[in-house]
């Protein structure tokens, strides 16, 4: 197959310039009217976007005066050649080459009267982590700067390190811009929050798009007609409504016979693909970095995330520069850059190719939130995370008769350390529970330092403009939440604050639908909302600032064992722990 480095330039610019004439089938349109066309006037201002949108934003904003920064490789070369023809004028240089030069070309023509825009995480990443090219040019030009967030209704995603979008044709593509509002000259962080709220806005946008059908009427029988109904999606009752059902079937002794059949095939597929991994035919690959693997076996709902937080917080702490591997859930990456201040988050699916650029990029352990089963990536210290609830309270079954991944009683052989969580209340008969399975792990795995921890709830925060200026104490009147088990939540949340009255469960990682939306506002009007830190950056651009959204924070309680497990860890994290990576699974 021929390489598409092997491509003759001037044959690739020729080939990239042939496809842009499919963009005059999209539809442009904004978030707040996506029934009329939306084409955008750029003001002589400082613009900022993501590399992955660079497409249909270089199609929509061609012939307005605008210039921006292309890298001095190959791919920028291909890059500024086509967009010279659309009307930009593009200066050379990036984070890593020639960036000085291309900024005061780039001042040079703001001062003869063109708009700056720029991608914030180009040219080589990392995804949707914003460099300080944007705030460095508006200091300099002394200008404002205004975010640009984009969407489409369908496409196909390359696989880049920006997973660079390409709208279908006759897709809907949402646009949304929106001013960075800081106090003095806005800051990377004050672009990079705007800028995720507007592609957050788009992004939803988008999705109500996808899921209703078009306006009009479908005809059937005798001539009659009805309306079309919405088609159910990612986040709707529809969803909710299945995984409730599952839920059901899951704290049942016997699931339904048609789910029993799903987990045989399920389970009979995960475990030919261990044998792969144990016998050698399937390897592991590594990081070049200790990689230590925070995991569990059933799906959602045990503490993974908030425990990879906490570890990557602890090895910072005694010295270490930890990358926290997330799978690119956008609520699960900023859980752990609030909860590990200072550690490198990076979100995408290929944890391998995650942990090799942390490593060049300095980081000297890696911690795989959510790895336990992603065998590709060598792990020096695999941490299996049991859930309390779902060892107590469902029947034990596979995917999709129950909520385990694999049989938590073999998976124990694999770990290294094994940490049993949950959110329910310490009680007696709890505690019993918990002395009875550390004996049974005891057995299990002989020799595997055990730890138990509980999760708690600390005093509300207050999440938004509403909240802060909230007289005398937090009142919510909604509790609202995306996560694997909002049961435990709205206990939590009803222990901690007395003026919960109503509640609203998403599915897990869901975003509210448009008439949701309206009828949580409804609800929180006298009190506001009560959600968790995880759901907090996913639900915040869905409602106005000025609406009360308080955070109910998880504390973390250790009940028995965790010196051993912390002293494993930090061996680990140290080189102390000599794991060979071809005897490894």
């Amino acid at each position: 197959m021929l390489s598409a480095r092997r491509i003759p330039l001037g044959i690739a610019v020729r080939l990239v310039r042939a496809a842009l004439p499919i963009s005059r089938t999209w539809r442009f349109r904004h978030p707040d009217d996506p029934g009329r066309p939306y084409r955008p006037v750029l003001k002589r201002e400082v613009h900022a976007c993501w590399h992955e949108h660079l497409l249909p934003l270089t199609c929509l904003l061609a012939g307005q005066e605008l210039a921006t920064l292309a890298s001095r490789d190959r791919d920028g070369e291909i890059i500024s050649r086509v967009l010279r023809r659309l009307g930009y004028e593009v200066a050379r240089g990036s984070s890593t080459r020639g960036g000085s030069a291309g900024f005061r070309q780039l001042a040079r023509s703001f001062a003869a009267g063109r708009g700056v825009i720029l991608t914030g995480d180009g040219p080589r990443g990392p995804r949707r982590s914003l460099k300080e090219g944007a705030a460095r040019i508006a200091k300099l030009t002394d200008s404002a700067v205004t975010v640009v967030g984009v969407a489409a209704s369908s496409g196909r995603r390359l696989p880049s390190w920006d997973r660079f979008l390409i709208p279908a044709p006759g897709a809907t593509v949402f646009v949304s811009l929106a001013p960075v509002v800081a106090d003095g000259a806005p800051g990377t962080g004050d672009i990079q929050a705007a800028l995720r709220c507007q592609v957050a806005r788009c992004e939803q946008a988008a999705r109500e798009a996808r899921w209703s059908r078009p306006p009009g009427v479908v005809r059937s029988g005798r001539g009659a007609a009805r309306d079309a109904s919405p088609r159910p999606g990612r986040g709707t009752p529809a969803r909710r409504s299945l995984e409730l059902r599952l839920r059901r079937h899951w704290r049942r002794s016997r699931a339904a016979l048609p789910l029993r059949g799903l987990a045989r095939i399920y389970g009979g597929v995960h475990d030919a693909r261990g044998r792969l991994y144990d016998a050698g035919f399937l390897l592991t690959h590594s990081a070049g970095i200790p990689v230590i693997s925070v995991g569990g076996v059933t799906v959602g709902g045990s503490g993974k995330t908030p425990l990879a937080a906490s570890i990557g917080r602890m090895l910072r702490e005694a010295g270490h520069r930890p990358a926290l591997l997330a799978r690119g859930f956008a609520d699960e990456v900023d859980l752990l850059a609030h909860e590990a201040p200072g550690a490198s988050i990076r979100g995408h699916a290929d944890r391998l190719r995650s942990g090799r650029r942390a490593s060049a990029e300095g980081a000297t352990v890696a911690i795989v939130d959510d790895g336990f089963q992603h065998r590709r990536l060598f792990r020096d210290l695999d941490l299996l995370v049991l859930d309390r609830d779902a060892l107590r309270r469902t029947n034990g079954a596979r995917l999709p008769a129950g909520p385990f991944r694999e049989r938590w009683d073999r998976a124990v052989v694999r770990a290294d350390a094994i940490i049993v969580t949950g959110r329910e209340s310490w009680t007696a008969e709890v505690s019993r529970f918990d002395a009875e399975l550390r004996d049974r792990l005891w057995d299990l795995a002989p020799g595997v330092p055990v730890a138990t921890a509980v999760f708690g709830h600390g005093p509300l925060e207050a999440a938004s403009a509403g909240a802060r200026g909230w007289p005398g104490s937090p009142a919510p009147r909604l509790a609202l939440t995306g996560i694997m088990k909002p049961n435990l939540f709205f206990a939590q949340a009803g222990a901690a604050c007395a003026s919960v009255r109503e509640r609203l469960a998403l599915s897990d990682h869901g975003s509210p639908s448009r008439r949701e939306r309206t009828a949580a506002i409804r609800a929180a009007r006298r009190g506001g909302v009560l959600t968790t830190r995880k759901d907090l950056a996913r639900l915040r651009p869905f409602f106005d600032p000025g609406l009360p959204i308080w955070v109910l924070p998880e504390t973390l309680a250790w009940k028995a064992g965790w010196d051993d497990v912390r002293r494993v860890i930090l061996d680990t994290a140290s080189g102390r722990q000599d794991r060979d990576p071809a005897a490894a699974g």
